[in-house]
């Protein structure tokens, strides 16, 4: 089950240490912030980069998650605290299952391999998106990359993952 904070945006990788630092080990708590892998152009070539996928969310996969949130609410405000609300949630079971999908163990999203038919249909050859193309709304050719509509705390939400091209064949 993944647990989510809310930071200030920026204090990902800072809180994430931190809140590491503060679980035992005996939580078997994972802690990280979801990145996306995409390709930009930069000066005429193609270079990969990492970018926060939830900016000021950070993540907590653990099987105890009501320990979790004990150990969070004993930090002191200024350490943690985005506001005086609720900072800390739980995902849905289907939110986390496809968030799990899609990221590697350190939080990574990667690029995924696509081809284009003659035609311009689109087939997803690896990748996340392999899995959930069926989720997939839009994709921008131009900018590499595939919008994906899920939910996200029980909100509508598009994701856009990264793409790239491997290769144009005509198939039936």
């Amino acid at each position: 089950m993944w647990c989510v904070v809310h930071v200030r945006d920026g204090e990902e990788k800072h809180t994430e240490d931190f809140v590491s630092n503060l679980l035992s080990e005996s939580l078997n708590a994972r802690c990280f912030h979801l990145k996306r892998s995409r390709k930009k152009k930069f000066e005429g070539q193609w270079q990969v980069v990492h970018e926060n996928l939830f900016p000021g969310y950070v993540f907590i996969d653990t099987d105890q998650p009501e320990k979790v949130y004990k150990e969070l609410k004993r930090t002191p405000k200024p350490k943690l605290l985005f506001s005086d609300d609720m900072y800390i949630s739980t995902l849905e079971q289907h939110e986390s299952d496809l968030m799990g999908s899609l990221a590697d163990k350190s939080g990574i999203i990667g690029i995924s391999g696509v081809q284009i038919a003659g035609d311009g249909t689109i087939r997803y050859l690896s990748g996340p998106l392999v899995t959930v193309k069926d989720r997939i709304r839009k994709v921008n050719l131009h900018k590499r990359i595939a919008e994906l509509e899920t939910s996200f705390l029980g909100r509508r939400q598009i994701l856009y993952l990264g793409i790239e091209f491997e290769g144009v064949r005509t198939w039936h």
